[in-house]
């Protein structure tokens, strides 16, 4: 299997785990992870290509994972598996704590779980150690999206969740996501979600003020740091994402039951729900200095106190959710 090119030389490196190339350059490895670049982890610098790595955020990013690692309790993508076939290899591309990539794999798959962020790789290393994936089912791989280290035509499969988006230029990040799929691999994406079993009358009424709570607690943290001077992200490409892959891919099929982001039976607190926000964990607000954050935090704490009682970060929404995986084709 040669999927992995040699960062030194350019030549094709053999093994899904590859060994060292004919130029005698070996990818270094570092806690468990394949080190295919050094670019920096976020990058803003005005006339260059600028990306929103996650290096300084980790575990925040799913306060679900943080908060209950002990029920961490991430599946088979069984239906993912059989729909693929046999010794078939899916490139996670911002793969983060590797929740998708360790799905697949306990399937049976060959995965590539790439992201700029070391720190976040580092965690999935440890998560599919936790869930025991076979060794040599999954390659952790730090690359940049812009400048994939892999052959081209080389994978069956590319799960995208959230990535494009945190680019500056995600056109150029989806021309690499097509040049190293296959002619008829599959682009994937999550949707299609349902409500097994649904929900009671009582949760309808929970969840719903559960959720217009936090939507006006998010509101107000947002006008507030507006207010304090942060200009917002430095660019907002979800239309340009969106755009990339409404022109190259169609929908062919849906799968349920993933084995990924299904949430049965997840009692959620305020808390978890505006970790992210407390903690800066998404995209350009990791640029909020810490002043103007603490600040803006501190006044929509004490919004939310006065608001919705002083237990309110214990309020609580349930989910019944199943996911399913979206299956595109090439135009």
């Amino acid at each position: 299997m040669t999927i992995f090119v040699c960062t030194q030389c350019g030549k094709l490196m053999d093994g899904f785990l590859p060994k060292a190339c004919e130029c005698g350059f070996l990818v270094p490895i570092i806690n468990g992870v394949h080190r295919f670049t050094d670019d920096i982890p976020f990058s803003t610098t005005d006339g260059e290509l600028k990306w929103l790595g996650y290096e300084q955020i980790g575990e925040s990013y799913e306060p679900g994972y943080l908060y209950n690692k002990k029920a961490d309790t991430i599946g088979s993508s069984s239906n993912l598996a059989d729909f693929l076939g046999e010794n078939r290899v899916v490139l996670d591309i911002g793969a983060g704590l590797g929740p998708s990539a360790i799905s697949f794999a306990l399937a049976g798959l060959n995965v590539i779980a790439a992201d700029i962020s070391q720190t976040m790789l580092e965690t999935a290393v440890i998560r599919a150690k936790q869930h025991n994936v076979t060794e040599g089912q999954i390659i952790f791989a730090r690359m940049n999206g812009y400048n994939l280290a892999l052959a081209d035509n080389s994978v069956d499969a590319v799960l995208e969740v959230d990535m494009l988006f945190q680019v500056d230029r995600p056109e150029l990040v989806m021309a690499e996501i097509l040049r190293v799929l296959k002619p008829d691999g599959y682009f994937l994406q999550y949707g299609a979600w349902a409500t097994i079993p649904p929900y009671t009358n009582d949760e309808i009424i929970i969840n719903t003020k559960y959720d217009e709570a936090k939507n006006d607690i998010q509101d107000y943290y947002d006008k507030t740091l507006i207010e304090a001077g942060f200009k917002g992200p430095l660019f907002s490409t979800w239309e340009q994402a969106a755009e990339c892959k409404k022109n190259n891919f169609e929908l062919h099929t849906t799968l349920h039951d993933t084995g990924c982001y299904d949430a049965k039976n997840l009692v959620w607190t305020m808390e978890m729900g505006l970790h992210k926000t407390k903690t800066r964990a998404s995209g350009g607000k990791q640029l909020i200095p810490d002043e103007i954050h603490e600040s803006v935090w501190a006044k929509t704490h004490v919004y939310a106190k006065e608001k919705y009682g002083n237990d309110y970060e214990n309020m609580q929404r349930s989910f019944n959710n199943r996911s399913g995986i979206l299956v595109y084709v090439k135009r």
